[in-house]
């Protein structure tokens, strides 16, 4: 672990923020650690802390030290967007070790602060399917092959089975009813932004997938209605769609179809959010 001088975390917020910037994601937001919480096992991690901090304390202070500490894990999510075999979401979680200890050794006493990385990362897949069924509150039309009281294993087709925490998949449905996706990804800051064109439109595309409509998408006229709409499906509010589709309006032509113009509106769907 890596020790640096003096107190430099007081609250969990300090202490997500210094992960965060150990991780190379110093301007995501410390909210979105609550969604991966449940991806932890608590016994062990405290075990692993006891043991890190011990053995890292002993390495530097080596006359037998004896300390007090206070200390945090702090779950950070690395996004990336896959679409290999099926779209998805790809979320690799690290889990950082954070802890605040005043040292007493034979030579004095010392207030350091320590940071390092803990336990093996969890690396989630999500289809893009599955998550476009979270965001309609959908997913009983998946089948499920194991359920536990902490974890329920789904079937998606053409994909491996999903196992996720129940917990992890309430939130994110809560999360869904309160932003739109193109929100919730500005949370985790520029990684967020870099893939959000993907992801949003991937939904949009499984979106108008599940219409019945006899032309198909990429020959259908577009209209703003139609893409306000869309994006209402991706859970922007009507107010939030209208913005969106006015602000793109200069770059849209009458004679673009509707699959045209939504690629344009998503390129001003993350501006001025």
């Amino acid at each position: 672990m890596k020790i640096l001088p003096g107190r430099q975390l007081r609250n969990f917020k300090e202490a997500a923020v210094l992960a965060f910037r150990e991780a190379g994601v110093g301007d995501m937001s410390a909210g979105v650690t609550d969604l991966f919480i449940s991806f932890a096992d608590a016994d062990r991690l405290r075990t692993e802390a006891e043991k890190s901090i011990g053995a890292a304390l002993r390495d530097k202070y080596r006359d037998k030290p004896k300390w007090q500490r206070k200390w945090w894990c702090i779950p950070v999510p690395i996004l990336s967007y896959e679409a290999r075999d099926i779209p998805q979401l790809k979320i690799r979680i690290e889990t950082y070790l954070l802890a605040v200890a005043e040292v007493e050794t034979t030579g004095g006493s010392h207030l350091v602060t320590l940071v390092g990385i803990t336990g093996k990362p969890e690396t989630l897949v999500i289809p893009m399917v599955f998550l476009h069924a979270v965001l309609n509150d959908d997913v009983v039309r998946f089948g499920i092959s194991a359920r536990s009281g902490s974890h329920t294993t789904w079937e998606i087709p053409g994909a491996k089975a999903l196992q996720l925490p129940n917990d992890f998949v309430n939130k994110l449905t809560g999360i869904s009813k309160r932003k739109s996706m193109g929100m919730w990804l500005n949370d985790f800051g520029t990684q967020g932004r870099s893939i959000k064109p993907l992801v949003v439109g991937s939904l949009l595309g499984l979106q108008f997938q599940s219409t019945t409509e006899d032309i198909p998408l990429a020959q259908q006229p577009y209209t703003p209605e139609r893409l306000v709409t869309a994006l209402e499906a991706m859970a922007y509010t009507g107010a939030e769609a209208e913005v969106i589709v006015g602000r793109a309006s200069p770059g849209l032509r009458a004679d673009h179809t509707l699959e045209e113009a939504l690629r344009i509106v998503l390129q001003y769907a993350g501006k001025g959010e």
